[in-house]
């Protein structure tokens, strides 16, 4: 017989269950487990190309995709060349069969049976095979084998076949499955980026901050950010799947103003005692009410979960004296301090209904008189060497006058 290994002369045995003594099964397994580590359609016909042949001791093995009504002989091993890379109508292919009727074809000499198009095997070596279809309900592949020989394959041998077919069906289901969830995130992806700029524009039509606000904070915190990390600070907590959730959810900073009411958060002189307390609910209420999306939205994400971050510690100060926990130095996540830093630049530098724009070169010295008390030392200390791209972006994105 030509072919690496031979179930003819093997026991057989009275289940598929893997034992110490049975090799072949153990080698089973072996293919079983590439299969299902496989990450798409050529993976899966790698394995199949480099195991099944000699598993089943066979001369030949196809891996056959159909494909919009034809049978596509994507991938071959074999003593001679077969059939790789040609496509055959279903009805007149043998694995075509094989997928239609999703059942295993047996053929012990391939010139007495009239399925097989003996004009297309007549230049091969071909004159036994097995064809088993790849999944039992709509099969959308077939492995088949060839012996040189005329010959009837052992049991085992097609129940062999069998479990490699199962094995790739499972593969390819799995990849299927992976694909589609693929999909559905980059569509969560899509919708994310869709939500969030209404969902902040709801706080701006409110408050007497402008769209601008949302882009330059934006800005100002992921340019703070990159250069902290350039300089070796938090590089860990900074990689760039980060950076860009950081960039994605700084717009929802102050989603809570929407829940302070309009004789507070439009009053156009300074707030009293009263007053300032309850606009200081606007982080809790930031933080409730992205915690409300995350609910209703089925589960938790990345960037809802920075968003909340966000909107409830911006506000801290590293001295413990902000709000709304009083949180002190490093227990304020790394994004409500990078924010603060953002949030209290732009709103020194920008005209508001109770106060005058203050010079850029006036609110940084300001600033820098908080280090160490309202900011964190050493992103503050990377501000200051960024400054002028702060600037900048305020530049880019002025607001109409």
């Amino acid at each position: 017989m030509i072919g690496a290994v031979s179930f003819r002369h093997m026991p057989q045995p009275a289940c598929d269950t893997p034992t110490d003594a049975d090799p072949t099964l153990s080698a089973l397994d072996r293919l079983a487990l590439d299969l299902s580590m496989a990450r798409g359609i050529e993976e899966i016909m790698a394995v199949v190309r480099r195991s099944a042949r000699g598993l089943v001791g066979a001369d030949g093995i196809s891996f056959i995709l159909r494909d919009n009504g034809r049978c596509y002989y994507a991938d071959e091993d074999a003593i001679a060349p077969l059939w790789k890379g040609q496509r055959f109508p279903m009805e007149t292919c043998i694995s075509g069969w094989a997928m239609q009727h999703a059942e295993v074809v047996v053929i012990e000499d391939i010139y007495e049976d009239d399925r097989i198009p003996h004009a297309a095997y007549r230049p091969t070596f071909v004159r036994s095979l097995v064809m088993v279809p790849v999944r039992h309900e709509d099969p959308g592949a077939a492995i088949g084998a060839y012996w040189a020989h005329r010959h009837r394959p052992a049991p085992q041998v097609v129940r062999a076949l069998r479990r490699i077919a199962n094995s790739a069906s499972v593969a390819m289901t799995n990849i299927a499955l992976v694909n589609s969830l693929s999909v559905a995130l980059d569509e969560a992806e899509r919708a994310k980026d869709a939500v969030i700029p209404p969902m902040a524009s709801l706080a701006e039509t409110r408050d007497n901050e402008t769209a601008n606000h949302v882009r330059r904070t934006q800005h100002y915190l992921r340019a703070l950010a990159e250069a902290a990390r350039e300089r070796g600070f938090f590089v860990e907590e900074l990689d760039d799947a980060t950076l860009d959730l950081l960039f994605k959810s700084a717009p929802l900073h102050d989603i809570g103003k929407v829940g302070i009411p309009d004789s507070i958060l439009l009053k156009p002189g300074s707030l009293d005692d009263v007053e300032r307390a309850v606009m200081q609910t606007h982080a809790e209420l930031g933080r409730v009410a992205i915690a409300n999306a995350e609910r209703h939205l089925g589960g938790s994400s990345s960037f809802l979960r920075l968003a909340k971050v966000i909107a409830h510690t911006h506000h801290e100060r590293w001295d413990g004296e902000g709000y709304p926990q009083g949180l002190a130095g490093e227990a304020i996540p790394l994004a409500g301090r990078l924010m603060a830093i953002a949030d209290v630049y732009d709103a020194l530098v920008t005209e508001r209904v109770y106060k005058a724009a203050m010079m850029h070169g006036d609110a940084v010295a300001v600033m820098e008189r908080e280090r160490g008390r309202q900011f964190d030392p050493r992103l503050l200390d990377v501000f200051i060497e960024i400054a002028p791209l702060f600037g900048e972006i305020h530049s880019r994105f002025a607001d109409a006058q």
